[in-house]
């Protein structure tokens, strides 16, 4: 059962600060150091301050800082519980109009072996060792985790929508051109419906995996000085979206491959051959219509090597037989991802990078920006650049169901929610 509950949240005070777009960021995982630098001139009170924190003691200067704004109420708390609705209105990559719905709420933290949150994506020991840290010192969830539900009939966006008729609390447009509205609500019945709704649903985390991950191990360092079910760190901030909502949109995440000693393009593609059918084309952009163009039909997806334009779409062979490569007990559905295939039979066997190096972020980078691979790729920093067909909803969801995980990065869900709306403060102020 899922269990959500109502918070007092804290926000800013619009009186202490110019305007909201000086002081909400993008999540700290996608904050470039350039992007960093920008968001730290823009105020004194940007988010970036708190959720990428400097100094010989960063999270002790956060945890400071964080109560310094209480305390000057530059952020101030909700008298009482409620729930957050919050839309994102923007363009998509087709030129469409769209719109995510959804809300904000406290969740408790669940072991995921009990099926209530489900993850999708494998994680890396030290963002979680970073979150942790963050976690012990503020005391606080300042980005809410990102996660879908299914619920096709609607009902819970149908409760939603009747708390979004007034003018928002909050309002603002990211650097994308999105725009983020923001609604408490406050009346107990229609709090009362919501949770009672979401008890039937799962969810499943789209975007914030260390998060979760790094509360739950802080849950269960506090559990041990207090077994309180309800203490607040039983819980966290999370973003519910429906999984039916037309406003919910995954884009590709790109990957590039550098440091590899001995690249020969020639003899990679030559390797390559075995797996996978090539043809050449005579740009990336020629190559990206041609993946387009094939959607999720075939397993698919375009590479560049470093010394020519040219780009290679590589097709897995309808005869290449993948359970050498995965687990005795993986599904068809895991062992015929994109993201899989090019992990497992590319990286893996062709270029020889193992498990571990991926784990420890050798020879890969990681691009939700596909400009930003393209610029890279041209300017010489990348050996290898690697674009995928995006990964559809169902997907995600049939992996998660089975108790499987993708690849960390395989999904950019877009837009990304802003930090900065609404913070979960485990201590009252």
């Amino acid at each position: 059962m899922t269990d959500i509950r109502a918070f007092r949240g804290v926000s800013y005070n619009m009186g202490a600060i110019k305007s909201l777009a000086d002081v909400v960021t993008p999540p700290y995982d996608v904050i470039s150091p350039d992007q960093k630098k920008s968001y730290l001139e823009k105020s004194p009170y940007n988010m970036v301050r708190l959720i990428l924190p400097d100094g010989e003691k960063p999270y002790q200067h956060a945890d400071q800082l964080f109560e310094d704004w209480m305390k000057t109420q530059v952020l101030v708390q909700d008298p009482e519980p409620g729930l957050y609705a919050y839309h994102q209105s923007f363009v998509s990559e087709d030129g469409e109009q769209k719109t995510r719905k959804g809300f904000i709420s406290r969740i408790r933290l669940e072991d995921f072996d009990r099926g209530v949150v489900l993850p999708h994506e494998s994680t890396l020991a030290a963002p979680k060792q970073d979150r942790l840290e963050l976690l012990r010192a503020c005391k606080a969830n300042f980005e809410p985790i990102f996660s879908l539900y299914s619920d096709p009939e609607m009902r819970v966006n149908s409760l939603l929508d009747s708390a979004t008729q007034v003018p928002p609390r909050a309002r603002v447009t990211d650097e994308g051109g999105a725009v983020h509205s923001l609604w408490r609500i406050h009346e107990s019945a229609l709090i009362d419906s919501i949770c009672s709704q979401m008890k039937s649903h799962w969810v499943l985390i789209a975007d914030g995996h260390h998060r979760y991950e790094s509360c739950l191990s802080y849950r269960d360092e506090m559990k041990r000085q207090n077994p309180d079910p309800e203490a607040p760190f039983q819980f966290t901030l999370m973003f519910f979206a429906n999984l039916h909502d037309p406003g919910v949109v995954i884009l590709p995440y790109n990957r590039g491959v550098l440091n590899l000693s001995n690249f020969d393009p020639d003899a990679i593609r030559k390797k390559a051959s075995a797996y996978f059918d090539i043809v050449e084309y005579k740009d990336v952009n020629a190559g990206a219509s041609a993946l387009k163009e094939r959607g999720q039909k075939t397993t698919a997806f375009v590479a560049q090597f470093a010394g020519s334009p040219r780009a290679f779409l590589l097709v897995l062979k309808p005869q290449t037989d993948l359970r050498p490569f995965y687990p005795a007990n993986a599904s068809t559905a895991v062992q015929r991802l994109d993201i899989n295939i090019l992990h497992k039979i590319f990286l893996e066997n062709v270029l020889s990078i193992s498990q571990t190096d991926i784990q420890q972020q050798k020879y890969l980078k990681y691009y939700k920006n596909q400009n930003d691979e393209r610029r890279d790729f041209e300017s010489g920093n990348l050996q290898i650049a690697f674009f995928m067909n995006p990964t559809p909803v169902q997907q995600v969801v049939d992996v998660s169901r089975g108790g499987e995980k993708m690849p960390q990065k395989s999904t950019f869900f877009y837009p990304k929610l802003l930090t900065g709306l609404v913070i979960n403060r485990h201590l009252e102020s």
